[in-house]
């Protein structure tokens, strides 16, 4: 959208000699070199300018164009006869350029007729430009769906090819499995058969592991004022969610081996695998244990992956170029986990550049759960500011039925829920969310 807004090299025509000379007589010529800035990003305008002549270009906060550009005869900034906020953007002269700066008081003081005239051009301009950004956003539509079109029949394309490879499914056979007993409390999750009970009578198949997740629950993080030595007391006391995910976690890390690249996956797969939880209460609070369990998972294709280039170093450089979502998801589907944990595991990607209607309607809230988990892990990671990988993200949060709520609130809502429960915060979480002393 450029000089298409501009009807006239004219601001005022239409109007007679001594009313444009009102209008010339009321504001300030103000001269801008190229480069500078008209009005810079949160000013109060509370007027309107007028360019006299050269060109401005509207940038945003990142410093770039919007590509809404003011020529010779076009008004800036109309809105700000009515409304005083502060400006969002900045517009910067992109030719030495000269414009006529009007108050809202020299404006209001000027004759009805000279008023109208400008609302006028005001109005003929407005609508020039909508119809562009009309056009521009169509085409931008258009575009991304040709985009996400490709992506995702290149991805589903290279996925099938995946399932049929021997070498793939050689190389997956040779993972250790998880405990047989891990599977089955997934299993009684879904089928919400799990008990306090349940849960710890299938745990104790496996000793070994039980005794490290007493070991963790007697450990100071938890703070506990006597020694624990039954795992279903344990869970009475720091809770039926809190002691699965350990012992989920438990089986999961016996699956790895113990080096530091692997415990900083694992690490990370429990930081979201938190965060997940939280956003899920919020949303869903029968499959808060269900999502906790997906983004524990959610990374396995990592540790998938550099696992079988560590044993294979011969073929490391193409099995660096595996897609580890649909990896982690193959591992899983091999160890009999629910279909809603290896399709939202495969799928988590797809979310990166897809809207949710394109993605297993089944599936869509699970991945979109995950995806809010990420979110809110870049922004605790990362001062609050999210990557560019997030274009759908509203749409996501509408899926999981919290379209009342914005990113900032879901931030807000999950950290004040983990801080009343501060030893249940995970390690990579905790300098983020508990004051610091």
């Amino acid at each position: 959208m450029n000089d298409q807004a501009t009807t006239s090299s004219n601001p005022v025509a239409g109007l007679g000699e001594s009313d444009r000379a009102a209008i010339y007589k009321a504001g300030t010529v103000q001269v801008v070199a190229k480069g500078e800035a008209l009005f810079k990003r949160g000013q109060r305008a509370g007027g309107f300018s007028l360019v006299l002549n050269g060109s401005f270009s509207l940038v945003t906060t990142s410093g770039t164009s919007c590509g809404l550009r003011f020529v010779q005869g076009d008004f800036i900034a109309e809105q700000t006869l009515f409304d005083s906020e502060p400006s969002i953007s900045a517009l910067i002269a992109e030719e030495n350029s000269r414009a006529l700066v009007l108050s809202r008081a020299a404006f209001n003081a000027l004759h009805p007729m000279v008023q109208l005239a400008v609302f006028k051009r005001i109005s003929t301009v407005s609508c020039l430009r909508m119809a562009g950004a009309i056009r521009d956003i169509e085409s931008t539509r258009l575009q991304r769906t040709a985009l996400t079109d490709y992506l995702a029949a290149e991805s589903t394309k290279n996925r099938k090819k995946y399932e049929q490879s021997e070498l793939i499914q050689s190389l997956l056979a040779r993972i250790p499995r998880l405990p047989i007993h891990i599977t089955e409390l997934v299993s009684m999750l879904l089928s919400e058969n799990a008990s306090a009970k349940a849960v710890a009578d299938v745990a104790k198949q496996d000793p070994s592991l039980v005794g490290e997740v007493l070991k963790e629950v007697n450990s100071v993080h938890y703070g506990l004022r006597q020694k624990v030595s039954d795992l279903h007391y344990a869970i009475m006391l720091i809770g039926f969610n809190e002691i699965y995910q350990l012992l989920v976690s438990g089986g999961v890390r016996r699956t790895m081996p113990d080096t530091e690249a692997f415990r900083n996956i694992h690490q990370h797969a429990i930081g979201l695998s938190c965060l997940s939880a939280e956003v899920c209460r919020l949303c869903d609070r029968h499959s808060v244990s269900l999502l906790g369990t997906i983004g524990l998972l959610h990374d396995i294709g990592k540790s998938t992956v550099m696992l079988i280039k560590n044993e294979n170093p011969k073929l490391a450089f193409f099995i660096q170029l595996l897609d580890p979502c649909k990896i982690g998801a193959m591992l899983l589907g091999r160890w009999n986990l629910p279909d809603v944990i290896c399709e939202t595991i495969e799928y988590q990607s797809f979310a990166i550049f897809s809207h949710p209607s394109e993605l297993p309607s089944q599936f869509a809230k699970s991945i979109g759960i995950l995806h809010i988990a990420h979110a809110l892990s870049e922004r605790l990671f990362h001062e609050n500011a999210l990557a560019g990988g997030y274009p759908f993200l509203n749409e996501y949060i509408k899926v999981c039925g919290l379209a009342d709520k914005t990113i900032d609130q879901i931030q807000d809502a999950v950290l004040k829920a983990l801080r009343l429960k501060p030893n249940t915060i995970p390690a990579e979480l905790r300098r983020f969310i508990l004051p610091t002393s």
